[in-house]
């Protein structure tokens, strides 16, 4: 079994994502199941076969305890420590060979708290990845896409796990846009002179700055431009998937 953790910011597409990429590759003949890990997710563009709110709501926690929406997304959050072991039972039972893990929308909750670390250490004892989505809207614009790949060497680095990082909605971006922000992990003197001509003042230094420690962290960049609404990209994704999981076989033989 190998396990795929979908992370980014928050609006940049995660669910969508997930639905449409476990469509794909069950139209490859793969046996994929999708995971819900967010307590406060009401409505689902996929059938979660293993959902974090069989076990924990946030509107009920904030009621119970009488909680503000981020009071009871942090105490939802801190709870999952407590029923790994139950998620790893429902996850195994389905015996899948591949799982899309749909992380919460609040991503710093997920990331950047122990709890995160925690799940993607503990969920079951199967091989493990993240796909770590750039929104492509947002990041057009060169001081976004720098914090976005500092968000993403964050992770990396508290993770430890194979990355595969993605520019979602492509659909939404003209195709100049998607070659520039591909072009700027090609080569990194096209994004600084993006900076340098596009962002101004603070946010020009800041980005410098963030760029170095990048740097340092030493995370390689190759997004992989793909559209949950055109399917553009999935192939590549499949093949980079089945590449570091596989040596390039398919994940159900």
């Amino acid at each position: 079994m190998n396990l795929v953790f979908i992370l980014g910011t928050a609006g940049s597409g995660k669910s969508t994502f997930t639905a449409k990429f476990t469509r794909y590759l069950e139209f490859n003949r793969e046996d994929v199941m999708a995971v819900n890990l967010d307590p406060g997710s009401i409505i689902l563009p996929y059938a979660a076969n293993v959902n974090i709110r069989d076990y924990i709501k946030v509107e009920e926690l904030m009621e119970d305890y009488g909680l503000g929406p981020n009071g009871g997304l942090m105490l939802a959050h801190d709870m999952m420590a407590e029923i790994v072991e139950d998620l790893s039972n429902d996850i195994e039972g389905f015996t899948p060979d591949v799982v899309l893990v749909d992380t919460p929308g609040q991503m710093e909750l997920f990331a950047f708290r122990n709890i995160g670390a925690q799940i993607a250490q503990n969920l079951t004892d199967s091989e493990k990845g993240v796909i770590y989505l750039f929104d492509g809207v947002i990041c057009k614009d060169p001081l976004n896409y720098v914090m976005n790949m500092f968000l993403a060497s964050a992770i990396n680095t508290r993770f430890l796990l194979p990355q595969f990082q993605v520019i979602s909605k492509t659909d939404l971006l003209e195709s100049y846009e998607v070659e520039e922000i591909v072009s700027w992990s090609e080569d990194s003197m096209l994004l600084e002179q993006a900076i340098d001509s596009r962002v101004t003042g603070m946010n020009r230094t800041i980005s410098q700055d963030m760029i170095e420690v990048i740097n340092r962290l030493g995370v390689d960049f190759a997004p992989i431009p793909v559209s949950s609404t055109t399917n553009e990209g999935f192939n590549y994704l499949y093949a980079e998937l089945l590449r570091v999981f596989t040596d390039g076989g398919k994940f159900t033989p």
